[in-house]
């Protein structure tokens, strides 16, 4: 028992009073506040979660790692999404799913989304994959056709792409912007 009180307080998180916010707080609060006009502009309320959501998700603390984290998130979204619609057609032929079936099915999608990303060298999509395979299964309700679970997917998706795409246009522009300055200066850029 000593030994787990002594990871607990090893791993207890800390008051750090030397902290002070950076570029990177300022950036994600930024691409999420731009992530909520958008959605709100094309695609009301419901788009804001999944589009601030992948933003913050996507802001790394450097310019390289934030594309990458895109990359991952937009990958494990489209598997996850194409499972979460599978999910959704075995729903609308398999008996008895509304009532608990469901409950192994999707977790049997969720051992092939996980096969698949692995298979694919998708390992940090794996998360978020699965993630959006229960989703999909579960906000598509369950009366629903393959297509009405295919348009909630794409939906989803753009949001998504909302999301990584502000965030990565906002963790770039410094850099750019830096370039530009050094140029102007008579520097090369």
């Amino acid at each position: 028992m000593s030994k787990f009180t002594e990871e607990l307080k090893k791993n207890t998180p800390s008051v750090d009073t030397s902290y002070r916010i950076g570029m990177r707080v300022v950036k994600t609060a930024v691409a999420v506040g731009i992530c909520m006009f958008i959605s709100l502009l094309t695609g009301g309320m419901e788009s804001v979660p999944i589009s601030s959501v992948a933003a913050i998700v996507t802001i790394r603390p450097t310019q390289g790692e934030t594309i990458r984290t895109g990359v991952f998130r937009l990958a494990g979204t489209v598997i996850g999404g194409a499972l979460g619609i599978v999910a959704v057609v075995i729903g609308l032929f398999l008996p008895y799913y509304s009532n608990g079936l469901f409950a192994v099915v999707i977790p049997l999608l969720l051992i092939v989304n996980l096969y698949l990303c692995n298979l694919l060298n998708l390992k940090d999509s794996c998360s978020i994959s699965c993630v959006v395979t229960i989703i999909v299964a579960a906000n598509v309700y369950v009366d629903a056709t393959a297509g009405e679970a295919l348009a909630f997917t794409l939906l989803r998706l753009r949001d998504t792409f909302v999301g990584v795409t502000v965030a990565s246009i906002l963790n770039i522009l410094p850099y750019i912007f830096g370039k530009v300055v050094e140029f102007s200066n008579g520097r090369k850029a």
